[in-house]
């Protein structure tokens, strides 16, 4: 095991409902899980990864004609959906030898009614403000706000930077992703979402947390500060 998992899972891969795409953001073991991905090779599902990671996902078992690979501003169609990988500030590797042998990004989806940002790994850059004047306004997004370290600045957000991130590409709603599932970092599980909850108030950004495997609809669905009862 890589890193300890603080939660449980709300289901197994084989209670998944039926999925028509898979987007993949970078190689790391805790967002591409290789069993899972074996599980997947043979359903009717299209793989949307960046640069080099469709190789891993080949020796997984996955056919070739179901994945796109996809660099920074590259955009591939899905029915009536736009998805563009974007860049991010972080690495990838799944061994001390493959160190940025593949891409990472994050992505922009886009339909005819709604535009969603999703952060995937990383530390703070001025490419949020560019994939704002860009693609935005959003709808929502999508940001990891966990794992943060002095040591290792620019590998994932510090909280404060969360809430700037989302100002820079101009989203109307904050759904943290990236805490309370696995142990990557030095403070505790609950010291992000803590602040980061603290700080969208103060700056009168909306926020959406849903307990794990809860189903919402962003704008509509009203959540808790579950962390508040752990």
């Amino acid at each position: 095991m890589i890193a300890k998992r603080m939660s449980v899972s709300p289901l197994i891969r084989e209670e998944l409902p039926d999925i028509d795409v898979v987007i993949i953001t970078h190689d790391h073991y805790d967002h591409l899980e290789a069993e899972t991905m074996k599980f997947l090779a043979d359903k009717d599902i299209q793989f949307i990864a960046p640069l080099a990671v469709g190789t891993r996902l080949q020796g997984w078992g996955v056919p070739k004609n179901k994945i796109t690979e996809l660099g920074w501003y590259r955009s591939v169609t899905h029915g009536s959906l736009s998805i563009t990988a974007c860049p991010t500030v972080h690495y990838s590797g799944r061994s001390y030898n493959d160190r940025n042998k593949t891409l990472w990004a994050s992505y922009v989806i886009k339909g005819k009614e709604k535009n969603v940002y999703w952060s995937g790994d990383t530390g703070y850059g001025e490419h949020f403000k560019e994939i704002g004047s860009k693609y935005g306004p959003f709808d929502l997004a999508f940001m990891e706000i966990d794992a943060w370290n002095n040591g290792w600045p620019n590998t994932h957000l510090f909280p404060e930077q969360v809430i700037k991130a989302c100002q820079d590409v101009n989203a109307r709603i904050l759904f943290p992703i990236h805490f309370s599932t696995f142990d990557l970092a030095l403070h505790p599980w609950d010291e992000s979402i803590n602040m980061v909850a603290d700080l969208a108030a103060q700056n009168n950004l909306e926020l959406i947390t849903p307990v794990m495997g809860q189903k919402v609809i962003p704008g509509e669905t009203k959540t808790t500060e579950w962390w508040m009862l752990k």
